[in-house]
């Protein structure tokens, strides 16, 4: 069997596009009216702000890849028209920052019924219902595309979308000897009426318009400094040079301090002053207060119950502003 390698090529137009694999963010876009922060790592390789990562080569990818490539087979051997993996652009979505694309598994343009068969293979586990709910987003935008495609073609021509649906419940996946057994597919035309599924319009201008400005994108919590834009990082590092230098300083006036208090102690020096500045000799002491913590720690072995109640009680809550913690290291 012929193994058509088109993954690469679908990972290549990640950058600066949008798919029928994005139609969840698309539709989650438009239900919001804005691009929600779980879009942000697609966006970022939408612009080139990160690169995107391989596709995963697991199990269930590659019995779907199998499963593809089987059918395509089965179909391009009585029908030599039929196209794997075609790139569709849309020139009526795309805009400035991002293009509109779809890549259908299955192709075959029609001439004599003046019909563009478009067929979506899904290789799953999960019934064929779930699967269609699942994965309408993607199939509502390779109908869309279909469309721009067909009326390009003519006013009479039309698209006809399936979902074929190859079950691999109850297999192995792992054991990697996958074969293909026809009497496992489900093959059952996809229709969108009415309105369609979502604003695909609205959705694409909103996503746009945040490329326009999006320039910066970090992933997790931590982020790597020298990944900054050069002027932040210039500004991190004179901070840094700052208090490098703070710290110095207060390192060795707490030395002299130290030095200073055994010199006024040795004399007996209570203060030395001037126009400038007032030093003075503060002695050691000794304060007695209360251990709170203390009693309380007795207090819940003793009576837990009065301990609940106090604490209960007496408890207040204190709100303190956020701050940022700056760390030089050595």
């Amino acid at each position: 069997m012929e193994e058509k390698d088109y993954k690469q090529d679908v990972a290549n137009t990640r950058f600066g596009c949008l798919g029928g694999s994005d139609g969840k963010l698309l539709e989650q876009v438009a239900a919001l009216g804005y691009v929600p922060k779980s879009a942000f790592k697609r966006l970022a390789v939408c612009k080139g702000l990160i690169p995107q990562q391989e596709i995963p080569k697991n199990a269930a990818i590659i019995a779907g890849d199998t499963i593809e490539n089987a059918v395509y087979e089965h179909l391009s051997a009585k029908d030599p028209r039929y196209e794997s993996n075609p790139l569709w652009v849309s020139e009526k979505y795309s805009l400035k920052n991002v293009k509109l694309i779809a890549h259908p598994d299955i192709v075959l343009k029609d001439d004599a019924q003046k019909t563009l068969f478009v067929y979506e293979v899904k290789t799953t586990k999960y019934n064929f219902n779930d699967t269609r709910t699942t994965y309408k987003a993607q199939l509502f935008i390779e109908n869309i595309l279909g469309r721009e495609i067909a009326d390009k073609l003519g006013n009479d021509w039309k698209v006809r979308l399936f979902l074929v649906h190859y079950s691999t419940y109850g297999l192995d996946l792992n054991s990697g000897c996958l074969s293909f057994e026809p009497e496992r597919i489900t093959i059952k035309e996809v229709r969108f009426t009415g309105g369609g599924l979502f604003d695909i319009k609205s959705s694409m201008f909103i996503v746009n318009n945040f490329l326009e400005t999006f320039t910066e994108y970090y992933e997790g919590d931590e982020v790597d400094a020298d990944l900054l834009p050069a002027n932040v990082k210039n500004q991190f590092e004179d901070i840094a040079t700052m208090l490098t230098e703070i710290k110095e300083r207060e390192k060795k006036v707490d030395e002299f301090k130290k030095r200073l208090y055994d010199f006024m102690t040795e004399k007996g020096i209570k203060s030395v002053k001037n126009n400038l500045f007032s030093i003075t000799r503060v002695d050691a002491t000794e304060s007695k207060s209360f251990d709170a913590k203390r009693y309380m720690d007795d207090m819940v072995k003793e009576h837990p119950r009065k301990a609940k109640k106090v604490l209960a009680e007496y408890t207040k809550t204190t709100k303190r502003n956020g701050y940022v913690n700056i760390k030089v290291k050595e």
